[in-house]
């Protein structure tokens, strides 16, 4: 039985497996090297994958309290065309501040008993359960989870690293104040694409994704005037963004050759960094953290446990990776002769049952719709 538990990285995977497996029981405790440990970005997404294991953790009321649930969300086209109209009615897609997401875990998880030491840099671990710092010291437990994100040392220590790369294209992420924002809208140019969502009672989650090699679209503060001159119908939302507001990303891909190691799992960025399209980045993680947690808490062979977890989860994590991928190739390589048929495509993919169900429950994380289905996935309103 799983007795002990380490964690690197008190980002939102390494907060969720921790509070899931201090709930069953385990003495965890999560190393972070920021003195400070808090989420940068703006906004989140949360589906019907990740909103259960939210739910299960005690901790879905208090993240959703300050969020948004949205009624529907549309991709408008260069024409200023609906060509992808999702409405919401019992099935829930909530847009909450990444910040309240990553307080409330990190509160319940202090509070379920999880230690949270900061300011200590891991730099490796060992499959027989080991955590290596940078000051030289080590501690053992019975699992060891690699939480420490995208560029992990723990996953680069033991070798599981396939492939990294740097995207394309990159996001700038921002808060502005909110207006009359009823659904989340993605609007695209070219190979940009402007999102808006309100995330909180008085803020709007805005992103910014352009080719990496435009030094002016990943340019902070936000060149507002350059970016109007590709979506000239926003000026409603460049007249919010401030000075000081939005941080910038470029958009990167990790594929392991394997999750686990012995004793050590890897999970999140460290696991699967992938472009942000599907919104399911934070979604995937807190799901294979619970995973984990379920999975290995009552088991007395830790090392098979986790073959098993893997087993299990990776499928529907890398199918969404590669899905989001290919969303950003769609975007960035398109022929600009031809938007017009991406627009094309795009309407099909939503309006054809096949082939709407199918992106449905990838774009849930590998998730079906509640019963009665209720998402519905439409061409343009006639509203």
């Amino acid at each position: 039985m799983t007795t002990e538990a380490v964690v690197a990285g008190a980002g939102i995977a390494g907060l969720t497996a921790g509070l899931a497996l201090a709930r069953r029981g385990v003495k965890v405790t999560v190393f972070e090297r920021s003195k400070d440990p808090r989420e940068f970005g703006a906004g989140i997404y949360l589906k019907e994958n990740s909103l259960p294991v939210l739910e299960q953790l005690g901790v879905l009321d208090k993240v959703i309290a300050n969020g948004v649930p949205l009624k529907a969300a549309r991709i408008v086209d260069e024409r200023g065309e609906v060509i992808v109209n999702r409405r919401f009615t019992e099935e829930r897609m909530i847009t909450v501040l990444r910040r309240e997401l990553h307080n409330s875990l990190r509160e319940a998880a202090v509070d379920a008993g999880v230690e949270l030491v900061t300011d200590k840099m891991v730099v490796a671990a060992k499959p027989e359960g080991v955590l290596v710092f940078a000051d030289g010291s080590q501690v053992r437990a019975d699992l060891v989870i690699g939480a420490d994100g995208v560029r992990s040392r723990v996953r680069e220590s033991l070798g599981l690293t396939k492939s990294y790369r740097t995207m394309e294209d990159g996001a700038t992420r921002l808060l502005i104040p909110r207006q009359e924002e009823p659904m989340g809208t993605e609007y695209w140019a070219g190979n940009k694409r402007i999102g808006v969502a309100p995330c909180s009672p008085d803020q709007t989650y805005v992103f910014m994704i352009g080719p990496e090699q435009d030094r002016q679209l990943r340019r902070l503060p936000v060149d507002t005037e350059y970016w109007s001159t590709f979506f000239p119908q926003l000026g409603h939302v460049f007249d919010r963004i401030t000075d000081d507001a939005g941080v910038h990303h470029v958009h990167e891909h990790v594929v392991c050759k394997r999750w686990v190691d012995g004793r050590v799992a890897m999970i999140g960025d460290a696991a699967h960094a992938q472009p942000p399209n599907l919104g399911q980045g934070a979604g995937l993680a807190m799901v294979a953290a619970w995973e984990l947690a379920r999975t290995v808490a009552e088991s007395r062979d830790v090392p098979s446990a986790l073959l098993d977890w893997e087993r299990r989860v990776r499928p529907a994590a890398d199918r969404v990776q590669k899905l989001t991928t290919l969303y950003s190739h769609t975007g960035y390589y398109w022929p600009a002769p031809l938007l017009g048929a991406r627009a094309k495509f795009f309407h099909f993919l939503s309006v054809v049952p096949v082939t709407s169900q199918a992106w449905e429950f990838w774009w849930r994380g590998g998730t079906y719709a509640p019963a009665p289905r209720s998402n519905a996935i439409t061409g343009p309103e006639t509203d």
